[in-house]
């Protein structure tokens, strides 16, 4: 038995713990999953034992420790205030990403990553661009911001809608960034939100869509007729309901659906 504190990260599920030890299982991975030379080395896993070596080390020796809300909002201020891009970019570590989720922009390295911040982010973003805080969870290397975006999409914004020409119609849309930070410098930037409210608020996302496949139980469409289905996504209700919890009724979509009103026949115009 370890009288020491100790801790271990191994794909072996049946180790145990005994109260001076951690012990953590990252099943179905190899045992080298942590080495990044090595065939089973595995991204996430790695970087979660991480975090999880840092929340148990740091208490023992005593730091060191970072003032992780400062770093970060010193990066916003640069990036969403002065709009510079070399100061946001030294406050990043010498091979930094930024990785937004759902259309796959960002970049990976100092040099793609300042390429972005240059031709499609901080100079393209509007200029009533707003960042509305709704919560912040700190942990031992990074923070989380659940937050609303708002801004008048005036202008193309590569990075949020790549290529869309300008609705000039006002947007407002939950977001949600996971922030790492290796020492005092930003090491990435996970970042995601909705697209489908982002198009709904816009005028780009109908109502109804066609819905192409049979519906069990029912027949066919008749000649000269198509089925439609209700797009499960809302407008700026989703931002109100983020910064309240009661500012719109819960559940109205499932009502649609048990009224039998999510799926239409229209004609095949």
């Amino acid at each position: 038995m370890h009288k020491q504190p100790y801790l271990s990260h191994t794909n072996d599920s049946s180790a145990s713990s005994a109260p001076s030890t951690k012990h953590y299982t990252y099943p179905g991975i190899g045992k080298h999953f942590i080495l990044p030379a090595h065939a089973s080395y595995d991204g996430a896993a790695a970087t979660l034992a991480h975090t999880r070596s840092l929340a148990f080390l740091k208490p023992l020796v005593g730091g060191p420790w970072f003032d992780l809300e400062a770093i970060w909002e010193e990066h916003t201020r640069y990036e969403f205030g002065e709009r510079a891009v070399a100061k946001t970019m030294s406050t990043m570590v010498a091979e930094p990403y930024v990785n937004d989720i759902p259309n796959l922009t960002g970049g990976i390295g100092r040099d793609a990553l300042t390429a972005f911040y240059a031709r499609h982010f901080i100079h393209v973003n509007p200029k009533d661009m707003g960042l509305r805080l709704v919560s912040r969870t700190l942990g031992i290397d990074r923070l989380i911001d659940e937050f609303v975006c708002e801004g008048m999409h005036d202008r193309v914004i590569d990075w949020l809608l790549p290529g869309v020409p300008p609705t000039n119609r006002k947007f407002e849309v939950p977001f949600t960034g996971i922030i790492s930070i290796r020492g005092d410098r930003l090491f990435h930037e996970h970042i995601a939100w909705d697209q489908a409210t982002l198009l709904r608020q816009l005028g780009l996302l109908p109502e109804y869509l066609p819905f192409p496949y049979p519906l069990p139980g029912h027949d066919p469409p008749p000649p000269g007729k198509r089925l439609e289905y209700r797009v499960p996504a809302v407008g700026v209700a989703t931002a109100r309901k983020l910064e309240s919890e009661t500012a719109v009724p819960s559940n109205e979509l499932l009502e649609v659906g048990a009224e039998g009103l999510a799926v239409r026949e229209v004609d095949d115009a």
